[in-house]
C-alpha cells in the first residue's frame, strides 16, 4: 500500500514551465504558507539555450546571458540584417537557468520539496481532490499542475520534431559581430530538408553555433556534425576554435487541440498546454506569460481560461504540413517572408500579436499555392 501525503500544490514535472510557475507563485505574500511538491523523474535536465524577444525589462533579466538589437537572416541567394526595434532578442542558458532555480531560488523556500519519482497517473478522488500516483508514493492536493504530455499528442496526424545540436565555441581570432544574432541561415541546407544554422554571438570570438532541423525523424549524430563543420568551414572561413560546451535536444511539434485541463482536472502547463508554438518552436515567453496568469488565477480562485484568436493555430497547421510534405517549399517561403516583410513584423506575427489586416498584408507577399493546397488536402 502506497503512503499518501496531502499538500497544497503538486507540480508534475520539474522543467522550465514548472520553474516559471514557481517563480510567479512566490511573488504573492501567501506563497510561504503553501506546501508545494515538485515531482520530477529526471536526474538531469536537458541543457539548451532559451531565446525570446521582449519590449520591456524582463522579470528574469538577471539570468539573461546576452541580448541583441539586430537580427540576420540568410539563404542561398539572399541575406538581410535588420534592427528589431521595439524588440530586444535575448537568451538564457539552460545551465544558468537551472542553477539559479535549484541552487538559489528553491533553497530560499522550505515549503517547496522536490521529489525524484515518476508520475504513473493522476486521478480525481470522490472528494474532488486530485491524487497523483507515483512509483513510490501517492500525493493528494486540491491543485495539480502538470507538464506531462499525453500520448495522444504524439499520435497527432501532423507531427514532427524540431531537433538541434549546438556548440558553444571560442575562436582564436575575432570573427563575430556580437551585435547581430543569426535567426536562420539556410545557405547550407541539405537537399529536400528544412534545416538551418542559428548563431548567438556572445562576444567577438565566442558564440553558440547550432544546427536545427524540422523533420519526422531525428537525425543521425553524424549529420549534425557534418552540418556544423560545413558552416564553420564555409561561413567562418575554417576558423580555428575550441568547443567549450555542447547542447542537444528535440521539441515535439504538432497540430493538436491542446486543452487547459487534463483528464483528471489537472492544470496543464508548458508543452502539455500548447505553449510551444508549433511552427517555430519558441515557447519561453509564452510559458512565462501563462505562468503569470496561472499564479493570479490560483490566488484569486479564478478559472480564467486562455483566450486568443484561433486563426494562428490554422496558420501553424498549414506551415507544418508544408514542412512535412515539401520541406524545400518551406525553405523558399521563409526566404520570401524575410525578404519582403520587416523582421519586427515577423516577430510580432510569431507571438500571435498581429491584426488580421497585418496578416493579410503578410500573406499577400507569400506564394499562395502551397498554402491553398494544404487547406483542401
Amino acid at each position: 500500500m502506497l503512503e499518501k501525503e496531502n499538500v497544497d500544490i503538486i507540480i508534475c514535472g520539474g522543467g522550465c514551465s514548472s520553474m516559471l510557475l514557481l517563480f510567479n507563485l512566490q511573488r504573492n505574500p501567501k506563497f510561504k504558507a503553501l506546501k508545494i511538491l515538485v515531482i520530477e523523474k529526471e536526474a538531469q535536465h536537458q541543457q539548451k539555450t532559451w531565446c525570446f524577444w521582449h519590449k520591456e525589462k524582463h522579470p528574469l533579466e538577471h539570468l539573461i546571458t546576452n541580448s541583441w538589437q539586430h537580427i540576420q537572416f540568410a539563404s542561398e541567394h539572399f541575406t538581410t540584417t535588420q534592427e528589431i526595434n521595439p524588440y530586444t532578442y535575448s537568451s538564457i542558458k539552460g545551465e544558468d537557468f537551472y542553477h539559479y532555480f535549484l541552487n538559489q531560488f528553491i533553497p530560499q523556500f522550505p515549503n517547496i520539496t522536490i521529489i525524484k519519482d515518476e508520475v504513473i497517473r493522476i486521478e480525481k478522488t470522490p472528494t474532488q481532490l486530485s491524487k497523483v500516483v507515483c512509483n513510490h508514493h501517492e500525493y493528494v492536493s486540491s491543485t495539480v499542475f502538470s507538464s506531462i504530455i499525453e500520448k495522444e499528442f504524439h499520435e497527432a496526424p501532423i507531427f514532427l520534431w524540431q531537433h538541434f545540436k549546438g556548440w558553444h565555441i571560442k575562436t582564436e581570432e575575432n570573427i563575430f559581430d556580437q551585435n547581430v544574432m543569426t535567426i536562420m541561415d539556410f545557405s547550407n541546407c541539405l537537399p529536400n530538408s528544412f534545416d538551418f544554422v542559428y548563431i548567438l554571438p556572445y562576444s567577438s570570438n565566442e558564440a553558440l553555433i547550432e544546427v536545427t532541423a524540422f523533420s519526422s525523424e531525428i537525425w543521425d549524430e553524424t549529420v549534425y556534425l557534418e552540418q556544423l563543420n560545413k558552416h564553420i568551414s564555409n561561413k567562418l572561413n575554417g576558423a580555428k576554435y575550441q568547443i567549450n560546451s555542447k547542447e542537444q535536444g528535440k521539441i515535439p511539434m504538432a497540430y493538436y487541440n491542446h486543452a487547459d485541463l487534463g483528464k483528471a482536472g489537472e492544470i496543464l502547463i508548458g508543452s502539455a498546454a500548447g505553449k510551444i508554438k508549433a511552427s517555430s518552436g519558441y515557447g519561453f515567453e509564452k510559458m512565462q506569460i501563462d505562468a503569470v496568469r496561472l499564479a493570479n488565477n490560483y490566488y484569486t480562485n479564478n478559472l480564467q481560461k486562455v483566450s486568443g484568436p484561433k486563426r494562428f493555430k490554422f496558420y501553424d497547421k498549414l506551415l507544418l504540413k508544408i514542412i512535412l510534405e515539401k520541406p524545400e517549399e518551406a525553405v523558399s517561403i521563409f526566404g520570401k517572408l524575410f525578404k519582403k516583410i520587416p523582421i519586427p513584423m515577423i516577430l510580432k506575427f510569431l507571438y500571435e500579436e498581429t491584426t488580421l489586416y497585418e496578416e493579410t498584408l503578410i500573406f499577400k507577399k507569400l506564394p499562395a499555392i502551397p498554402f491553398i493546397k494544404r487547406i483542401f488536402n
